[in-house]
């Protein structure tokens, strides 16, 4: 991984966060350090946890109905979340790369309008290596953790089920030891990266309305069927990652109101294609800011190429529709005339079927199998893998 340079735009660095780990020598700046991350900060998250549960019986048994092991929580926060936003930096960082690199080589941009796509990027670099943006994603968590502070005898209540990171005193609710490390410093980290990753999506999102408002060179006859803006795709892509993260919270809570609570997965479903609908209609939404450049395209191009569609069709019935002239069959298969016809077919239809949004049908279908991932195992939080299976071999029967 190599430094910013240039029209090269990095999401993953930069900021107070990411230098703080420079200082701790678990970040360097010429490689993502996957694996060292992750040691530590599951390490960091977990550990403790367990120690402490240890140490107050709550790790296992102890009479409560969600020790800190049968927590499905805590293993999909830390084990699954946790290790997907590390290594979104290595799969979000070079899609960007590459597309901010394409959109200086394709020549969908003039060269005067260049500067224009440089300040764009600029302006991102600014915003996700300022100490403000992750002071006020610092304030964020800190306001979630006073929020369950001060709310924590309602959501008590409101839970169905005790469990290890809550004790009961004269006082009320209150958090265990381990559950002041959890709400302090494993999901506090969680958090943190959370949101500093929707941050930095929400940079890409002014970037790409920035680059919308520099008049582009779009082709109607792109095989893309988005005036070759199907680049755009790239980050798009890249994006659902983090909340593929953010799903895999979401359907974890949901397991354990399934597994411990009269919820039933029917009743969780609309949470679900809430939650799947809402983040295809965030990702979408942003691409919309080229709608009005592709249109105009694509009502030039089936303008242009129908013109010459009809131009090059009489001049083709001129020369070779002749019912008198019983050769002209031979000559045809002699020359290139007909296969330019087959090619001109080919151009008008990507030019008739340009689109005004740059992303397929395929692609939210893409999008939604991703999303739906996560939720996928919520199935066998009501009933088992045997007993899913066995039900199904007998509808065949």
């Amino acid at each position: 991984m190599q430094n910013e340079s240039g029209n090269t735009l990095r999401m993953s660095s930069g900021g107070m966060i990411y230098d703080a780990l420079l200082r701790l020598h678990v970040q360097s700046t010429d490689s993502y350090n996957f694996s060292r991350r992750l040691i530590f900060l599951v390490t960091l998250c977990l550990a403790p946890l367990v120690i402490l549960s240890t140490y107050e019986g709550s790790l296992y048994g102890s009479g409560l109905d969600v020790p800190l092991l049968h927590d499905v929580e805590v293993y999909v926060r830390f084990l699954i979340a946790l290790p997907v936003l590390v290594l979104a930096d290595a799969i979000i960082d070079p899609l960007i790369a590459y597309m901010t690199q394409s959109l200086h080589r394709s020549g969908i941009i003039d060269e005067e309008h260049k500067p224009r796509i440089d300040q764009a990027i600029a302006r991102v670099k600014h915003g996700k290596d300022s100490y403000w943006a992750d002071s006020v994603v610092l304030l964020i968590v800190l306001s979630i953790i006073l929020a369950y502070l001060v709310n924590i005898d309602e959501l008590d209540i409101s839970t169905q089920y005790t469990i290890w990171a809550i004790t009961h005193t004269d006082q009320g609710a209150t958090p265990t030891l381990a559950g002041w490390w959890f709400l302090l410093v494993s999901s506090a980290i969680l958090n943190i990266i959370l949101i500093r990753w929707l941050w930095r999506f929400l940079l890409w999102v002014g970037f790409l309305f920035r680059v919308s408002r520099i008049p582009l060179k779009l082709q109607p006859a792109h095989p893309d069927l988005t005036g070759g803006l199907g680049i755009l795709r790239n980050g798009e892509n890249a994006f659902t990652i983090i909340f593929f993260a953010f799903g895999a919270i979401l359907a974890a809570s949901l397991a354990e109101e399934i597994i411990h609570s009269p919820m039933t997965l029917r009743e969780s479903l609309p949470v679900i294609m809430t939650f799947i609908v809402s983040v295809i209609v965030v990702l979408t939404l942003p691409l919309l800011f080229f709608s009005r450049q592709l249109a105009i395209a694509s009502r030039w191009g089936r303008m242009a190429y129908g013109d010459l569609g009809y131009r090059l069709s009489r001049a083709f019935d001129k020369k070779w529709a002749d019912p008198a002239d019983t050769s002209n069959g031979d000559k045809l298969l002699d020359t290139a005339d007909s296969s330019v016809v087959c090619d001109y077919a080919d151009v008008y239809g990507a030019a008739r079927d340009m689109r005004i949004i740059p992303i397929s049908l395929r692609g939210f279908i893409e999008q939604a199998v991703v999303l739906a991932l996560p939720f996928l195992p919520l199935v066998f939080s009501e009933q088992s893998l045997p007993d899913l299976l066995s039900r199904i071999l007998h509808s065949m029967l």
